[in-house]
């Protein structure tokens, strides 16, 4: 047994020596621990650009997304590390099996069973050591599937061990015992023991674990009904039912029940090994899901502010996708306690129709989900583009457009995603949409004002009459444009108020913002003044303002001078316009007429100050003021005819006020 061992160890030593650099490099290699996943492992070794910018939003849901990408993520350098691992005890197998057949042993067959016992459960303990670290691993932490701290990784290869160590060389102690004459009971009660021994090794593991566990089994902050209930029981007793089952299995194969270890032992098995496939599937699909949701930088410039709205679905996406794994595990474990659980869901049984509409629900909102994600991307990029190519109307046209097609859009998914869902729990939607048929005719016979809202607003907004901050007059009301819908437009006036206008109510709309303004020239001077002077005072004034650069860029002409527009008795008024820009109209019409008043105080004009000169008679003569009537209704005809004309029209004709 020594020469077996020596001999083979040698090899596995030099095979081992032989494969550290591969091992390492392979190490070195394999993907690092992001610094979010601090909570979990030690070995924080990430650079900052291998952060996942999911794994930066900061969302308690990222942790555990990220860890599970990074076991999928480690899972091919970890298998590698396992075959590197393996080289050398399958070469230890292969040289202590070949010297223990060899002639140069002269032993009893006794003998060489005995050897190979002990053979066979070293390289098991070597090959149950190396998937441990393929799993947990301290010494190489980035070879390890499982990110963990280093002392929990330590504490499971130790226990490991042990029990790996009393189990497989208890059990071929005893079959060496029995190859070289023990007796059968005798092998049996020290089988029992080693046996015992374990099972109070996992009792011990359980009772050290408890808190660990039942913190993890909590259930979490301040949440309450039936699963949180049962929850908290289960971390407060978990402890005591894990170590009467251990002590049962002892039990049960220690006085040979009849079927009783292999019941007992196919119900345990089964069930770790289901919920361990669960549990696998849950790291698989959220790593998929993580490595989803992980947007290359070209496609996030691309699509601005997907990112964003994408994670907003992700709680609910893995909430879906773990509600559906576990279901399935429930079920899988149902099934493998013999209670037959897949029949449920055979076909025309209610677990298929269940299923059947739910898979149904699940595509139609994804689908639904995704026609309006990819929608509102497909306009942040054009709002986008536009913006990069400085198209300001184009830009005001389509944000004036865009909350509608949004609105549009949101109540038809709506309306097709609630007639799939009520389809599918049974509700005959037949009868629905003729009613809804009906009631809309009737809408539309009933409530003609509001379909003439609709047709006209619809044909205003696609006639770009309008557009968001545009001023314009409609209806009579003057104002801001603050917000269009497809029925009303609301104008926020001068004074603050907030006009909503009825587009049934608009049957012309005035826009001052289509790209030109005239600010309008009206001068009144003295009829005394020059009107050549005048006129060449205003195009020196209008000419310095196009030199200014602060009202130039908003004048598209000089002064345009029309002359004198009217002369009256004291008053000379001259008129003119300047072509503007929409915007700069009124502040270079108030500019210029500022210049006005201070020119023609520097140069001497004088601007008309036409009054009104009422003269009252008070006649000193008494005798005059005591005149006959007679005598005034003579006089006063003749005044009248010198002031009146009896065909002239009333003052508001002439646009003057009373």
């Amino acid at each position: 047994l020594a020469l077996v061992l020596g001999c083979g160890l040698a090899i596995e030593f030099g095979l081992g020596w032989l494969l550290r650099r591969p091992f390492r490099e392979l190490g070195r290699h394999s993907p690092r621990v992001a610094p979010s996943e601090a909570a979990i492992s030690d070995h924080s070794d990430a650079e900052p650009a291998e952060i996942s910018p999911i794994a930066k939003t900061g969302s308690r849901y990222r942790p555990r997304m990220s860890g599970a990408w990074l076991v999928v993520r480690r899972l091919p350098f970890a298998l590698g590390g396992l075959v590197l691992k393996l080289i050398p005890i399958a070469g230890f197998a292969i040289v202590a099996n070949l010297l223990s057949a060899a002639d140069i042993i002269h032993s009893s067959t006794n003998t060489r069973l005995a050897i190979l016992a002990v053979i066979n459960a070293y390289v098991l303990l070597k090959i149950v050591m190396s998937v441990t670290r393929m799993l947990v691993c301290e010494e190489h932490p980035r070879l390890a599937i499982l990110p963990m701290k280093a002392e929990n990784a330590a504490y499971i290869e130790v226990w490991v061990r042990r029990i790996a160590l009393l189990i497989l060389f208890g059990v071929a102690l005893v079959e060496g015992a029995e190859e070289l004459g023990l007796a059968a009971a005798a092998g049996l009660a020290l089988l029992k023991l080693i046996a015992l021994v374990v099972h109070i090794c996992f009792v011990i593991v359980v009772l050290q674990c408890r808190r660990g566990v039942a913190e993890a089994l909590q259930a979490k902050g301040t949440a309450h009904g039936p699963v949180a209930l049962f929850r908290n029981r289960l971390a407060a007793t978990w402890h005591y039912l894990a170590a009467a089952l251990i002590m049962a299995f002892w039990v049960v194969w220690a006085v040979q029940l009849r079927d009783g270890l292999n019941e007992l032992l196919r119900f345990v098995v089964v069930t770790i090994v289901v919920v361990g496939l669960g549990r696998l599937v849950s790291l698989i699909a959220l790593g998929s899901l993580d490595r989803l949701f992980h947007l290359h930088p070209d496609v996030a410039t691309r699509y601005p502010g997907l990112e964003t709205r994408a994670n907003r679905y992700y709680p609910l996406l893995r909430g879906m996708v773990s509600w559906a794994i576990w279901l399935a595990t429930i079920v899988g474990l149902l099934e493998a306690w013999g209670l037959r659980a897949f029949a449920w869901f055979s076909q025309g049984r209610t677990g298929d129709r269940l299923v059947s509409a739910i898979i149904t629900v699940a595509v139609a909102l994804i689908v639904a989900i995704a026609i309006w994600e990819m929608a509102n991307a497909a306009m942040d990029r054009h709002v986008d583009r536009l913006t990069r190519e400085q198209q300001t109307a184009r830009i005001a046209r389509v944000k004036t457009l865009l909350p509608i097609l949004r609105n549009i859009l949101l109540i038809t998914i709506i309306v097709i995603l609630g007639l799939t869902v009520l389809n599918q729990i049974g509700v005959n939607i037949a009868p629905l949409l003729a009613g809804a048929g009906i009631v809309g005719v009737a809408i539309g016979f009933g409530s003609q004002k509001l379909v003439q809202d609709l047709i006209t607003g619809l044909f205003l907004l696609l006639e770009n009459a309008m557009q968001v901050g545009d001023w314009v007059t409609a209806g009579g009301l003057s104002g801001s444009v603050e917000t269009l819908s497809i029925r009303t437009v609301k104008l926020r006036a001068g004074d603050g108020s907030l006009h909503i206008i009825p587009f049934s109510a608009v049957t012309t709309v005035t826009n001052t913002n289509r790209g030109v303004g005239n600010a309008a020239v009206s001068v009144n001077v003295a009829l005394k003044e020059d009107p050549d002077r005048v006129g060449e005072a205003l195009k020196a004034i209008a000419l310095e303002m196009r030199e200014d650069p602060k009202f130039g860029a908003g004048m598209q002409s000089d002064l345009q001078l029309w002359g004198v527009d009217k002369v009256d008795a004291s008053v000379m008024t001259i008129v003119g316009q300047i072509v503007c820009t929409d915007s700069g109209r009124w502040g270079v019409q108030r500019e210029f007429n500022r210049r006005v008043r201070l020119r023609f105080e520097e140069l001497g004009i004088e601007i008309a100050n036409p009054t009104h000169t009422i003269v009252v008679a008070r006649p000193d003569d008494p005798t005059e003021a005591a005149a006959p009537k007679e005598e005034k209704a003579s006089a006063e005809p003749e005044s009248a005819d010198a002031t009146t004309t009896p065909d002239s029209p009333p003052p508001g004709a002439l646009g003057h006020g009373e």
